[in-house]
């Protein structure tokens, strides 16, 4: 995997590179590959570059992916807006793409995407966030790719429970989105499974750092006593991280979260977070490879719903972490699983932490 530490230089840079990618696809066609066909080109959608999980990680390994099997890669965030989503995706079928990779910013933009999509006769994969069960994979598109939510929260909640938090508090994503709830329901499952262990309070924040300040401010004027944080993603676990330093607090209390950020890796080098679960930003190239096949006409044979089993990150296991996935020049073998390149290949996207 490439070096997760990129300036917010790099992810400008891709962002305008993205925007200008957009600007010129209309001499796509030109292009061609080694052997002289067309080189196809595959749109992909995501919710914002202004993170390091959407901007940086997800977009390089899609990036990598269209390097390793000749496409050509049509970037654009819809700067969490549904309208822009929609939009930006109008503009990407007018402009010719062969496939869509979608990263819905949530799931009311999915329906109207996938049809104008399947009208275009355009191959959609959906990762990240569930589309609902309205749509049918094979149908409305051609498979989903997420991380499996419901597992990562019972994971995060049970770095805490086997590190000897016994009161807890948790700090929740947005309410009434798949992801949000599923990786609740991860949580409630760990507490079923370990009565002696009290969820003091539990607070819907939402998913940034100034979210995760206010809540957890709110949390711990209410239970000081707290020895355990459960939070829905990284940038809440650091902003509770933050405010347990302030409060002279850390070394009482432990943090787990979701997405394996780099600063979430260099505050668990630190001894400050606990625990992160991650890897899922590799399920946009995996998407892209699919959509690459469906593309060529490789007719998809795989799972109708991929759910990815993560990486599971505490401050015992990091610099494992680190040297397998940080520092290296090694990426995935994206060709590898490609069935348009390797007829015999299998769709096996198993994260994998030595």
């Amino acid at each position: 995997m490439n070096k997760m530490k990129k300036s917010m230089a790099v992810l400008l840079t891709g962002a305008m590179v993205c925007g200008l990618a957009a600007c010129g696809n209309q001499d796509k066609k030109e292009e061609k590959t080694a052997d002289g066909k067309e080189k196809l080109t595959i749109g992909y959608t995501f919710p914002s570059t202004n993170n390091e999980f959407w901007g940086i990680n997800s977009l390089d390994c899609a990036k990598q992916a269209a390097d390793a099997l000749g496409f050509e890669l049509l970037a654009d965030d819809c700067n969490y807006d549904q309208a822009e989503q929609v939009s930006d995706v109008e503009s990407m079928i007018s402009s010719g793409i062969d496939a869509l990779v979608l990263a819905p910013q949530d799931a009311s933009v999915c329906a109207g995407i996938t049809a104008a999509c399947k009208e275009a006769d355009i191959p959609v994969v959906i990762i990240d966030r569930w589309c609902g069960d309205d749509l049918k994979a094979g149908e409305d598109y051609i498979c989903f790719i997420g991380p499996n939510d419901e597992q990562a929260g019972y994971d995060i909640a049970m770095s805490l429970i086997d590190a000897g938090c016994k009161q807890i508090v948790g700090v929740g994503g947005v309410q009434g989105t798949s992801v949000g709830e599923d990786r609740k329901k991860g949580l409630d499952k760990a507490l079923e499974e370990n009565p002696d262990v009290e969820l003091l309070q539990f607070e819907y924040a939402g998913d940034t750092w100034d979210d995760g300040d206010a809540a957890f401010r709110n949390l711990y004027q209410a239970h000081p006593d707290m020895d355990g944080v459960w939070c829905f993603n990284d940038s809440l676990a650091l902003a509770s991280v933050n405010v347990l330093k302030e409060e002279g607090k850390l070394a009482d209390v432990k943090v787990g979260g979701m997405d394996l950020l780099s600063p979430s890796i260099e505050s668990m080098k630190g001894k400050e977070l606990w625990f992160s679960t991650g890897g899922h930003y590799m399920q946009a190239g995996f998407a892209a490879v699919i959509a690459y096949d469906a593309a060529n006409g490789v007719k998809y044979d795989g799972e109708e719903k991929i759910q990815l089993n993560l990486l599971s990150v505490d401050q015992t296991k990091v610099a494992d972490f680190e040297e397998q996935y940080v520092n290296t020049d090694e990426t995935f073998d994206w060709a590898s699983v490609s069935k348009a390149k390797n007829p015999d290949a299998e769709y096996n996207f198993e994260l994998t932490l030595k």
